[in-house]
């Protein structure tokens, strides 16, 4: 495996598990030093003992992202512990009910979906990008959702609003922190083997009803425009993830790339 980010540091939201852990993985394989946030505090150091075992280096984080005070605290400490930041991966998120009628979303759900979709990238990002602008480099993947450039079949308003934003900040930066030395980009899976939408698929089917034919309507209308006809790995989505974070991706900033096996194209 290539050594991309030797002597670097790298901090990922998310990384207990899915997508997050296999970009924690992923980049302390290739030489990067490894902050792994997560609430799931126990998870994180399950993952920074694989990176050790592996003969990485990381430290874990226990960290609520929808929290501001939370983050800039973990942000520090990280850096602290690791080194400044050179990359970060935004990769923390969660669902809500697919096929959920509006009324049927109260305010709870649909801010609680936003505050970790979409204001905990904000706040990493209002952490970390200042110190990249200052020391002239650095590199941000957000991790969106084929729904942020479309909608969500499977999923919820909320999840679809809050990756559809996503998008929209990812935009914003790349333009605002191009001109010093910051890139910022996005991912978008599609359907990606991982607990989060296994999960979603047990409590679809535990709805039972309307709702739970509805979302079994969706999903055989995806699988048949699949034309990749498996779910992603969450190891594919982080090798995405390591290429725009790479300098191998050093003229890229602003796009929203689809990982999701032609399942959306554009």
């Amino acid at each position: 495996m290539q050594r991309r980010f030797e002597g670097r540091v790298a901090l990922v939201t998310g990384a207990a598990s899915g997508i997050g852990r296999a970009t924690a993985l992923r980049l302390a394989a290739e030489g990067a030093r490894v902050a792994a946030v997560d609430r799931d505090a126990a998870g994180a150091q399950r993952t920074v003992a694989e990176i050790a075992e592996a003969g990485g280096t990381a430290r874990s984080f226990a960290c609520d992202v929808a929290s501001s005070a939370a983050v800039a605290e973990t942000a520090r400490a990280a850096e602290a512990a690791l080194g400044a930041a050179d990359v970060l991966a935004n990769v923390a998120g969660i669902g809500d009910r697919g096929g959920a009628p509006i009324e049927s979303i109260d305010d709870t759900v649909f801010h609680g979906v936003l505050a970790v979709n979409l204001a905990g990238p904000f706040y990493f990002c209002r952490a970390l990008l200042p110190g990249m602008a200052e020391r002239g480099r650095g590199a941000v993947v957000n991790v969106s959702s084929l729904a942020g450039r479309t909608k969500s079949a499977l999923g919820g308003l909320a999840y679809t609003a809050s990756k559809s934003g996503l998008l929209g900040l990812t935009r914003h930066l790349a333009f605002d922190y191009g001109p010093r030395g910051v890139r910022v980009n996005a991912i978008c899976p599609g359907g990606v083997d991982t607990p989060m939408i296994r999960s979603a698929a047990a409590a679809g089917a535990a709805q039972g009803g309307e709702i739970a034919k509805l979302r079994a309507a969706h999903a055989a209308a995806l699988q048949a425009l699949m034309p990749i006809k498996r779910l992603s790995s969450a190891e594919e989505q982080a090798a995405a993830i390591a290429f725009l974070a790479s300098d191998d991706a050093s003229y890229i900033n602003g796009v929203s790339l689809d990982v999701n096996g032609g399942l959306f194209m554009a």
